[in-house]
């Protein structure tokens, strides 16, 4: 009888031992070194590394949307224009932190990608974006002084630092409390990037400090 409950214990448990090795450091996920400050308090902190003009980000923007609605009141999605050094990357990372400053982002987001990925439009320019942005009920004026005021600046400025501190080589990536860092290449696809990213933020419930 006592061997038999053992077997019992021990099967209950192999779930839980599945899950927790399920997804390795090294291997699906990357440890953060050395890790990063957060900025969303008590909430766990997720970060997407993206840009406007990358076609896999455009592609898992539904997926991360849908997403987002259950992953939990402890978790706040952050989004980081990513430039790797392009000069038009950089321009659409602009227009990201111009919408976010004046509010109209709801308004921009979902029909800049799709500007760029189902019309084949491309912007050369903050005139070309302050054009784009009127179409969208935006003050063109408005725009072009947020393309160049000093908040968008600094925004950006920071973003190439987290870029380079993250030590973010893909988009889409997302990171994870500061500590972890995911790619699709590594995880397995967008998806299964996901699926490690709620394997990660249960990895910081189960720390008790939130």
């Amino acid at each position: 009888m006592r061997a038999f409950v053992l077997v019992v214990l021990t099967l209950a448990l192999m779930p839980g031992l599945v899950a927790a090795q399920e997804y390795q450091a090294g291997e699906q996920y990357h440890r953060i070194e050395p890790s990063q400050p957060t900025t969303t308090g008590d909430q766990i902190e997720v970060i997407e590394f993206f840009s406007y003009g990358c076609s896999h980000c455009f592609e898992f923007r539904p997926e991360l949307h849908s997403w987002l609605h259950q992953a939990g009141k402890d978790v706040e999605l952050v989004r980081i224009p990513v430039t790797f050094g392009r000069p038009s990357w950089t321009l659409l990372a602009k227009a990201y932190y111009a919408a976010t400053a004046l509010g109209v982002i709801e308004q921009i987001d979902k029909p800049l990608f799709e500007a760029i990925h189902v019309d084949g439009r491309q912007f050369g320019d903050e005139q070309e974006l302050a054009d784009f942005f009127a179409q969208h009920e935006v003050d063109r004026q408005a725009a072009l002084n947020a393309f160049n005021s000093f908040s968008v600046d600094v925004n950006l400025r920071r973003a190439e630092r987290m870029v380079h501190a993250y030590g973010v080589r893909a988009t889409p990536s997302m990171a994870v409390a500061g500590k972890y860092l995911v790619d699709p290449s590594a995880a397995g696809g967008h998806e299964a990037m996901l699926d490690v990213v709620d394997f990660l933020i249960n990895k910081e419930r189960s720390l008790g400090k939130r």
